[in-house]
């Protein structure tokens, strides 16, 4: 389901209603419409969705086995931007401005989607053409929801615009509720028995190279159609990106404790690192290796503030020297990998990120003790997230994964 497909939320606030209440005259009253809008609302998503969500009887309003996917769904949603409302309404009121309107029953998507898109973008043309919407359209929709909001929801800068907190806080809550109306759809195609689904996994820079591409051959063959991406990249970027929702998961070494109270973390194994050479190597036949010897070499290192680099300065701190200078700094494991073929630079890697290299007899662990207990890797979930048929399958078959390789080297 794209951006533009997406339904109303005063249509699923409308459906939610009757679902709960078993009628429409009852979600017709709370809601403040009629109950021909009600109905009317109900019978868009049904042909929406292609669904019947209703059984009608004599004593109310029903749902179906399918009503009752699409329920979890939205309420899911509706308690996502319920939450960023009041908290917004909260802060208005204490700041004595005018009393604002029930935010969560009055944002429009179309206000909704051009928060979203002013917040990746940083800019009203940006956003705009991101949604393919006019600028004034997008400038519109953005300054009547902070009217609504009756907080500031942007504040200039020097190179366009950005969101206030809380502009953030109901930009994240938005994108999260169209990502469990996205998830509707699929769990609603999976009840009826259509195999796909959509499936965005981020992987950090490093990450051990066979796990993902062996849960991903032990599942496709049950998804054939399904639209799956990886994306790779440092971690606070997705970090964001997943809570966000613009990522389902996030596979990699994880921070202990989690890093924000709204996502988890899951080990799935752990994992201990080694100062890597190429074969031939000066230090490569040594059985012992210093400090001293360590530092006469270039190293290629990850960027600041990865647990890997950690061990690294760690490793440095040891002696009374400063670290070795020319440092490279690189995430690409494609470039490491060529920096330490092609001359005497030193890394410090989990072997396992070098398997084939060195069961080839390219590349070759050296013999320095880092004392560093073993790091825990695994997955970053949103706290309280539900996952598709298609995302718990990726789970299950990246723990195959693990569960069947090899003991490590």
């Amino acid at each position: 389901m794209t951006a533009q497909e997406l339904p109303n939320f005063h249509h699923l606030r409308a459906f939610s209603l009757t679902a709960h209440l078993r009628s429409v005259h009852g979600a017709a009253r709370q809601a403040h419409l009629s109950q021909p809008a009600v109905t009317q609302a109900i019978g868009r998503l049904e042909k929406r969705f292609d669904c019947r969500f209703f059984e009608r009887r004599s004593t109310g309003m029903y749902p179906t086995p399918l009503g009752e996917i699409m329920l979890l769904r939205v309420d899911r949603a509706l308690d996502l931007l319920d939450g960023a409302a009041r908290r917004i309404g909260e802060s208005a009121r204490r700041n004595a401005r005018a009393r604002p309107a029930p935010l969560d029953r009055m944002a429009t998507t179309t206000q909704l989607r051009a928060l979203i898109a002013i917040s990746q973008t940083g800019s009203f043309s940006a956003a705009a053409r991101a949604i393919d919407q006019a600028q004034p359209s997008v400038h519109r929709a953005g300054r009547d929801l902070e009217k609504l909001a009756g907080v500031p929801l942007f504040e200039r800068i020097s190179h366009g615009v950005a969101l206030t907190p809380h502009g953030r806080l109901l930009a994240m809550r938005a994108s999260l509720a169209f990502k469990e109306i996205e998830a509707a759809g699929e769990d609603l195609e999976a009840a009826k028995g259509v195999v796909r689904g959509r499936l965005i996994i981020g992987t950090l820079p490093l990450v051990r190279t066979e796990l993902v591409p062996a849960a991903l051959a032990g599942m496709t063959g049950a998804y054939p159609d399904a639209e799956i991406s990886v994306i790779d990249g440092p971690y606070d970027g997705q970090l964001t990106a997943l809570r966000t929702g613009e990522i389902d998961m996030l596979i990699g070494a994880l921070r202990e404790p989690a890093p924000a109270d709204d996502v988890e973390e899951r080990a799935l194994f752990f994992d201990t690192l080694s100062v890597i050479a190429r074969r031939g190597h000066p230090l490569a036949g040594r059985t012992t290796i210093g400090i001293d010897d360590l530092r006469r070499y270039g190293w290629v290192v990850p960027r600041a503030s990865t647990p890997t680099r950690e061990h690294f300065d760690a490793l440095m701190r040891t002696g009374n020297e400063a670290p070795p200078p020319g440092l490279i700094v690189t995430s690409s494991l494609v470039v490491l990998r060529g920096l330490l073929l092609k001359s005497d630079r030193l890394a410090i890697l989990s072997r396992r990120q070098v398997t084939y290299e060195e069961r080839t007899g390219l590349l070759t662990a050296l013999p320095v003790a880092l004392n560093d207990p073993p790091r825990p890797i695994g997955l970053t979930l949103r706290r309280n997230w539900h996952p598709t048929r298609l995302q718990s399958a990726f789970i299950a078959a990246l723990e195959d994964a693990v569960a069947r390789e090899e003991q490590p080297i």
